[in-house]
């Protein structure tokens, strides 16, 4: 291979690795905004969890009174 075949082959690699460096980028952005979102539902869970261990739910029944006959 002459020197300029050498060269150009060394220039493709280059642009190749560029390439994969972009990628690896976009995929590092899309990965942060899966993890923030894993854990604000976790934050949104704890909140859950704590307030329902502050604040135990009685034996009531939840449901509203039974309606009186309206004539």
């Amino acid at each position: 291979m002459s020197l300029y075949g050498e060269a150009i082959a060394a220039m493709r690699r280059i642009v190749l690795v560029d390439d994969r460096v972009t990628q690896l980028a976009e995929q590092n952005r899309d990965l942060t905004v899966v993890v923030q979102e894993i854990r604000d539902r976790v934050s949104r869970l704890e909140g859950m969890i704590a307030g329902m261990t502050i604040s135990p739910v009685s034996n009531r029944s939840r449901r509203l009174p039974p309606r009186g006959k309206t004539d």
